[in-house]
């Protein structure tokens, strides 16, 4: 998938909404285009389409990408504070616009939230040593299938449904 791919699929009202977003944060673009397209690709070398269920690949999707957009913007020499704070921003505002079901919007949140927290943890470590420390989460991660189940794994990858 690539960003001309992802624009076509937004409606206007996604799109204005997130040029406004990143209007506003123009220093995070770049870091977060790059962010994005690498986790794609690294997801898509690992896991192919499993990705794009709600099983752990998802999660480890989800973790990754939050890791790279602070990763990516923190090498631009932003903040951490600032690139945590937008990392949340852009993938919460990215969950606004995509239409999940109540249980995997709550899940991809979860995972998200995660992912900030580890590279929070082991900042300013580098991009590999993230992807290899998400893929020892991965056989961890826990199945949860009601969302007040969620908060009992804080530091663990969760997912909603098993892929085959």
């Amino acid at each position: 998938m690539n960003l001309r791919a992802v624009l076509r699929s937004m409606d206007y009202r996604q799109l204005l909404s997130l040029f406004w977003l990143s209007a506003r944060h123009p220093r995070f673009i770049l870091p977060t285009i790059r962010g994005t397209r690498r986790t794609i690709t690294i997801c898509d070398e690992l896991y192919g389409d499993k990705q794009h269920l709600n099983g752990p690949e998802n999660a480890f999707r989800h973790a990754l990408w939050n890791v790279l957009l602070v990763h990516y913007s923190t090498q631009k020499g932003l903040p951490l504070q600032r690139s945590l704070a937008w990392s949340k921003k852009i993938t919460d505002w990215h969950e606004d616009f995509s239409p999940n079901a109540a249980l995997a919007r709550a899940m991809d949140l979860h995972n998200n939230r995660v992912g900030r927290d580890i590279i929070a943890q082991f900042h300013p470590e580098e991009e590999h040593f993230f992807v290899a420390h998400l893929l020892k989460m991965v056989p961890l991660s826990r199945k949860r299938t009601v969302e007040n189940q969620f908060k009992n794994h804080c530091n663990e990858l969760i997912y909603i449904e098993e892929t085959l």
